[in-house]
């Protein structure tokens, strides 16, 4: 996760939703890495949580490794579009 126009370093989130849903709410993040594991808990932690402002992001890269994972690699395009799927 980057930190939207920063001049300086790009931040690093490992673990921290409480952080990463505070940079969410103030609109601070250009870009997303996520790894998606396959599994579900069926509670827990929310990444994306109440106060995240709606934002739109489109997929620059992904992998699936053999164990399942998939990561993916969001880079920030701007403000929500509501249609249909495949628009």
């Amino acid at each position: 996760m980057w930190v939207k126009n920063s001049k300086g370093s790009d931040i690093k989130v490992w673990g921290s939703s409480k952080l990463v849903q505070l940079l969410l709410k103030n609109d601070l993040v250009d870009e997303l890495w996520l790894l998606i594991y396959p599994l579900t808990l069926g509670q827990g932690k929310k990444l994306f949580a109440d106060g995240a402002i709606p934002t739109a992001y489109t997929l620059v890269e992904s992998i699936v490794i053999p164990s399942g994972v998939i990561i993916v690699n969001y880079k920030r395009i701007g403000e929500v579009r509501t249609g249909t799927i495949g628009t």
